[in-house]
């Protein structure tokens, strides 16, 4: 019997149904796609709400059933269908919503579909919250929703102290698409859900009522200082009323809304002005430029908390935790945290970074080189192994005049005085400072051997006077630490936030894990610079903070009191903190980049140098710094060393004419 072409397309899509119906019960597993089959089924009767015979098996539904198909399982397909084509989809029911689940996951052959019955352990999974390029959740609730609403109050949360090894606050997914189908009987309403902390951070947020024979679709406002529903559509009679976008864009204008940025003062990224009494009347600095561009931007609000000077960026403790900036952000107390915030690893996975928007390099600052005393003139110009080759010359030149002079006395007699090795010590010791003795040898052996000491205590003499001149008038400074080794060999203390601590003990470089055992954390990163210029002390922070107080601070008539070795470490990405998730990472990037684009960072850098260097004028013009290279007459200081040497030869003349009364004495006493 021959079928005709519209049973027989009939018979097809059947059978492929069939087919299909071996895919079993997914809860708590991931669900796959369909096969080929679910590209056959048309969704047109679903939209205008006809009769599909595919849709719930091999037999047509009946019409109450084909109803609550349209009313309930229609909108969520059709929002699946044009939203989240591409996305990954996770299915959280209950045990009375359970059919809806299966017959969507039936029904949608373009996802990859993870289901869960609601329960607050599935949500405190992690897996339940990972991230693909594209994700959506889809809850389908009745009664009060409570695993949901549990899992969504953050302040719950907060209330559970930490415990070593136990899971930290629950995640949630901020860039996610959420669709909340609310069926009756339910208590729970969406003004309800809306007031929950993680959805009032959720941008993409769909809630579908069902009153009746409808369902009305809202979303809420994140643009408010009490959070309240904005009506989408309606659905009815198997179709939307107005087809409006379900899932608008709500942070191109925040309209006034109120952002709480969490910072602290650490120039030149956040700087505080004070009046004469101290107190604090405003906040400047390249940081704080960058939030009021945001603002102006997004037309945000600021209010600023405080976070403490001591614990600065924070650190991690045993249990987990956090203090300090990190604090405010990883609990998300604060939408924001600034205040020149290195991109690194260690607090990658607790935090969302912001689009870079600056970078510097870590670097030390040390005490600046040191004048030498001018007593030590007299030994510069020449170094130290030339000057123990000068003396090893000295002591073994007069010996040698003697073996050759004594033993010659016989036959080619030379002066007795050569019979005396004071004498010969005194003639190489006039040699070596260009002055005559009126006895001389007289012959050859003898002469030749005066004549190479006086050439070579010449060569010296004159290369020694040449300098010296130059070592009298110009100041010497001491050797300046140029390299991390040269800082380690140094013995300054270390001091920086702990940080750096956790960026040497990192490093496998033996200069590095040495850095981090001398490291102090517990520094005072005003008064510290002090120590550095005392020369007790060096100190460790990004290369724009050291430069402001150097320059700002330390800096005399064109010269430095402390100097950033030369040495430093990579160039770190500086953004801003976000909570895990937040949708105003993404909605602020383009802003930051542009921001970072223009230059603006530089000039506001500039800014806050030229009122750092006016706040510390008094102090920089009440000190005298002496410039080395300024052209001065000698004076008593420059000459001192030399009265040094003729008082160090009365001492010795004085102990030797001491020393020869005593032992004339005992050989008077003795010939008595």
């Amino acid at each position: 019997m021959m079928v005709s072409g519209t049973r027989y397309i009939l018979l097809m899509i059947m059978i492929f149904e069939i087919l299909g119906e071996g895919q079993g019960n997914c809860t708590g597993t991931v669900c796959s796609s369909n096969s080929l089959q679910m590209g056959y089924r048309s969704w047109k009767y679903i939209w205008q709400g006809k009769k599909n015979p595919a849709l719930l098996g091999t037999e047509a539904p009946s019409s109450s059933n084909q109803e609550e198909w349209v009313s309930r399982e229609g909108p969520l397909a059709i929002i699946a269908e044009k939203y989240l084509r591409f996305c990954t989809l996770t299915i959280f029911y209950q045990q009375e919503t359970s059919g809806i689940a299966l017959t969507l996951r039936r029904n949608l052959p373009y996802h990859g579909i993870k289901m869960y019955q609601l329960t607050s352990q599935d949500l405190l999974k992690k897996v339940t919250w990972s991230r693909s390029q594209c994700d959506g959740y889809l809850f389908l609730l009745t009664g009060d929703g409570h695993p949901l609403v549990r899992h969504a109050s953050i302040d719950h949360f907060k209330a559970v102290p930490y415990k070593p090894g136990k899971q930290p606050p629950p995640l949630w997914n901020y860039k996610a698409y959420y669709v909340i189908l609310l069926l009756e009987p339910s208590s729970l309403e969406p003004v309800n859900l809306i007031r929950l902390y993680n959805f009032k951070k959720t941008e993409n947020l769909v809630i579908l009522q069902e009153r009746a024979d409808r369902l009305r679709l809202w979303t809420h406002s994140l643009l408010s200082q009490i959070p309240s529903l904005e009506y989408l559509d309606t659905w009815y009679t198997g179709k939307f009323l107005t087809r409006t976008n379900l899932f608008p864009r709500k942070f191109e204008n925040f309209k006034g809304f109120p952002l709480l940025v969490a910072t602290f003062e650490h120039p030149p990224s956040v700087v505080y002005p004070r009046d004469a009494e101290e107190n604090v009347i405003g906040k400047i600095g390249v940081d704080m430029e960058l939030i009021r561009g945001l603002a102006q931007a997004k037309n945000f609000t600021v209010k600023f908390i405080e976070v403490s000077f001591t614990e600065k960026w924070g650190q991690k403790f045993e249990n987990g935790s956090w203090d300090g900036l990190m604090r405010e952000v990883y609990d998300e107390y604060v939408d924001i945290g600034v205040c020149n915030v290195f991109i690194d690893y260690y607090r990658y996975g607790e935090i969302d970074y912001s689009y870079p928007y600056n970078f510097m390099p870590g670097c030390f600052v040390t005490p600046s080189p040191k004048p030498l005393s001018n007593w030590q003139s007299p030994s510069l110009p020449f170094s130290r192994e030339t000057w123990i080759s000068i003396g090893i010359s000295f002591l073994l030149g007069g010996p040698i005049l003697y073996f050759i002079v004594v033993p010659l006395l016989n036959v080619n007699p030379e002066p007795l005085d050569f019979k005396s090795l004071s004498y010969n010590y005194l003639f190489i010791l006039a040699s070596l400072t260009i002055r005559s003795v009126n006895i001389v040898p007289k012959y050859w052996p003898g002469r030749f051997y005066a004549g190479f000491a006086w050439l070579s205590c010449l060569i010296i003499s004159t290369a020694y006077s040449a300098n010296l001149i130059a070592f009298l008038s110009v100041t010497q400074m001491s050797k300046p630490i140029d390299t991390l080794a040269d800082f380690v060999k140094s013995g300054l203390r270390l001091g920086g936030h702990s940080f750096w601590k956790t960026q040497f003990e990192l490093s496998p470089d033996a200069i590095n894990t040495k850095l981090a055992s001398m490291m102090e954390s517990d520094v005072d990163f005003v008064s510290v610079f002090d120590q550095v210029e005392a020369g007790e002390f060096a100190f460790v922070e990004n290369r724009q903070f050291l430069e402001l107080n150097r320059d700002s601070r330390y800096t005399y008539g064109g010269q430095s009191t402390i100097r950033i070795v030369k040495e430093c470490f990579v160039s770190y990405n500086i953004a801003l903190i976000l909570p895990r998730y937040s949708p105003l990472t993404d909605n602020l990037a383009n802003n930051l980049m542009r921001i970072f684009e223009s230059g603006m960072m530089r000039k506001w850098q500039g800014e806050v140098i030229q009122y750092f260097r006016k706040r510390y004028a008094s102090k920089r013009l009440g000190k005298k710094f002496a410039d080395p290279s300024e052209k001065r007459p000698l004076n008593l200081e420059h000459v001192q060393s030399m009265f040094y040497i003729l008082g160090f030869g009365y001492l010795c003349s004085s102990i030797l004419l001491i020393f020869e009364i005593f032992c004339r004495r005992e050989q008077d006493t003795r010939k008595k």
